[in-house]
């Protein structure tokens, strides 16, 4: 077998190196893949992110039971619309003229002496008071509402509720979701209050058997005139979240309870002691950052992992290592080539070849190169001057020119006889 044919054979049978450009290629692909989709999840957590998501009704919320799409709604109706968590920025915000507070959820947080404070600012000034929802807890802000307990569901009530009272907001707003949750006056012919939408149909019934009456003094929306204070109960707190205020008449009521005064406070009363808590570390950093870490650690790994095995199995091979000679002589070629080292390539043949022809014209060892060429001139009957540029001086500068010099070697060395 001839060396040409073995080393082709060896090249079928064996994978060339992957070139670190190549690697690199391929992991700057999957770099970017990470890359790409870490953005794609921080953008749509920061697009979908909550603020206060467990704050029901809170004004600065965007999820469904937040309360954001009511405040802007009204700033955008020419309402002046001032928010806080702070009970005294809330009371000193209240005690402009033609203001209305609205405390939408956690009332219940708040103690006598809170909200003693409060009503006393809007009595002073003839500004009103609207509580979503409080449940039992009206009873604290007066004593002319309560919960209404006398009730007995029997199923599912009407969707929808009818405001049968007079009250204009609600006539206008006409029908609207029904809620859970009934008010009425704590005693029997309160005179100033109006209650609307009472929970009708099917699904409730009052324990004593009587039918409701247009106008009775009990429902979802209580409107208290005759007090210290005008109070104003929102029952359903469906009313004012942005995933429901749009159904019904929902927006058009709410938005008129509280658009009756040219400035809203909106007072989201928080957990006492809460805001004595010193912040930790963690409450700097948000969560999407967080989120996006710890989905970011298996990625690193799996990366890490994906190009650690490019580089293959460990491979043993027996010391010391014995390389044939024509390995040796195709490697060498191969390295020349490819680093276009075409005068050494040159060098490496000339000798070879004056070897060969010293040899041939029986010259010793001792023989120096120009006794060889004039020799070969002499037996060839070429001009010394072209045998010395083919052995000695001749630099190419091209591959054909390298070529030529080669065929031109390997005649002149077939002259000899």
């Amino acid at each position: 077998m001839s060396a040409g044919l073995d080393v082709a054979l060896r090249g079928a049978r064996t994978t060339a190196a992957v070139p670190l450009s190549a690697r690199l290629r391929s992991a700057g692909v999957w770099i970017a893949a990470a890359v790409v989709i870490l953005i794609t999840v921080i953008v749509t957590m920061l697009m979908t992110s909550d603020r206060g998501e467990d704050d029901p009704l809170h004004y600065d919320s965007t999820s469904r039971g937040g309360g954001k799409a009511m405040v802007e709604t009204l700033r955008e109706h020419g309402v002046e619309v001032t928010t806080t968590e702070d009970g005294e920025e809330a009371k000193q915000a209240a005690v402009r003229s033609d203001t209305t507070l609205l405390i939408p959820a956690n009332s219940e947080v708040l103690s006598p002496g809170d909200i003693a404070g409060l009503e006393s600012t809007l009595a002073e000034n003839g500004n009103g008071l609207v509580l979503i929802d409080p449940g039992s807890t009206v009873e604290s802000f007066t004593d002319r509402i309560t919960v209404n307990d006398n009730l007995r569901p029997l199923g599912s009530p009407d969707a929808v509720s009818q405001p049968n009272c007079p009250v204009p907001s609600a006539q206008a707003a006409g029908a609207v979701s029904t809620g859970e949750v009934e008010y009425a006056e704590a005693e029997k012919g309160t005179s100033g209050l109006s209650a609307c939408y009472p929970l009708t149909g099917p699904g409730v019934e009052e324990v004593d058997g009587t039918e409701v009456a247009p106008g009775s003094a009990r429902g979802q929306l209580i409107v208290d005139e005759g007090g210290d204070v005008p109070l104003t109960v929102i029952g359903n707190p469906e009313w004012a979240m942005n995933q429901t205020i749009d159904e019904e008449g929902n927006a058009s009521l709410v938005l008129s309870e509280l658009s009756g005064s040219s400035h809203l406070v909106v007072y989201y009363p928080q957990q006492s002691g809460a805001e004595d808590t010193p912040p930790s570390t963690l409450d700097y950093v948000p969560s999407w950052f967080i989120a996006g870490a710890v989905w970011l650690l298996p990625c690193v790994l799996i990366l890490l992992l994906v190009l650690g095995r490019r580089f293959g199995p460990l491979a043993l091979e027996r010391l010391p290592a014995v390389v044939p000679a024509v390995e040796t002589v195709h490697g060498r070629a191969a390295l020349s080539a490819r680093s276009h080292d075409r005068l050494g390539a040159l060098h490496t043949l000339r000798t070879a070849a004056l070897l060969r022809i010293a040899k041939r014209l029986a010259l010793g060892p001792e023989t120096r190169a120009p006794d060889i060429l004039s020799q070969i001139a002499y037996k060839t009957g070429r001009d010394p001057a072209q045998i010395e540029s083919v052995f000695v001086s001749a630099a190419p500068r091209t591959d054909a020119e390298l070529t030529d010099l080669v065929h031109l070697l390997t005649r002149i060395e077939s002259e000899i006889p």
